[in-house]
């Protein structure tokens, strides 16, 4: 994993294995107790491509979004924040309920919020950015 610090300490994440940004941006950062992961998308980390099939691409995109939230000690259930962006919401929508149902089985799930917007990255349909709060050890 690289690891650089801002002047404040907050940490940029990049592990290894992750999905590649398409862009200039981080997967994600820890700032304190707080992991923040940036917008995930459907990506197979192994090919860096789109995964097929509505259902298995937003999976996809929860699962990549938890592996980052993994490397810092964060599990699905530590996520404190979703915001999720389709850009259809009475198709994508049930679809979204489903598998954060299947991934947070035993609930509770996480506050989010859900947006629709004109268009995404790739001309992708969904995305998924999340906060988690993973403990520091203190000394």
């Amino acid at each position: 994993m690289t690891e650089t610090r801002s002047p404040n300490g907050v940490k940029t994440l990049s592990p290894t294995g992750a999905i590649k940004p398409t862009g200039p941006w981080s997967l994600g950062s820890r700032a304190g107790d707080f992991v923040f992961v940036a917008g995930m998308r459907g990506i197979d980390p192994l090919s860096d491509t789109l995964v097929e099939g509505d259902e298995a691409r937003i999976r996809q995109a929860f699962l990549n979004m938890q592996q980052i939230a993994k490397t810092e000690g964060a599990s699905l259930r530590d996520a404190v924040r979703l915001v999720v962006y389709v850009t259809d919401m009475k198709r994508i929508r049930p679809l979204v309920n489903k598998v954060q149902s299947e991934l947070w089985a035993d609930g509770p799930c996480p506050p989010r919020s859900i947006i629709e917007v004109a268009a995404l990255n790739q001309d992708d349909f969904f995305e998924v950015e999340g906060t988690f709060y993973a403990p520091l050890p203190r000394a």
